[in-house]
């Protein structure tokens, strides 16, 4: 996973807590599966994610494209349900 989402050392934690669970409550054969099951598609949406953002953050004829995702993506921040203007800068 590129590191341009922060979530690669998240995500390796949640799978050590849910491969951990699973193997102390289940056979090694089942628990493995059922891991698969539970992580496997969730990690890969964010290796996939991880990967189209680092291609926009490096390609310059993308920056006009960019630059207005991060806008749209600053201005859904601020208008989130229970944040003032001051809360913001706390």
């Amino acid at each position: 996973m590129a590191p341009n989402l922060g979530r690669g050392a998240c995500e390796s934690l949640i799978d050590a807590v849910a491969l951990g669970k699973l193997v102390n409550t289940l056979p090694l054969d089942q628990a493995l599966a059922a891991y698969n099951r539970q992580r496997v598609l969730r990690t890969q949406q964010y290796r996939f994610g991880s990967s189209v953002m680092m291609r926009v953050a490096l390609a310059e004829s993308a920056q006009p494209l960019r630059d207005r995702l991060l806008d749209l993506a600053a201005r859904r921040k601020s208008k989130a349900p229970g944040r003032s203007k001051t809360s913001q800068y706390r």
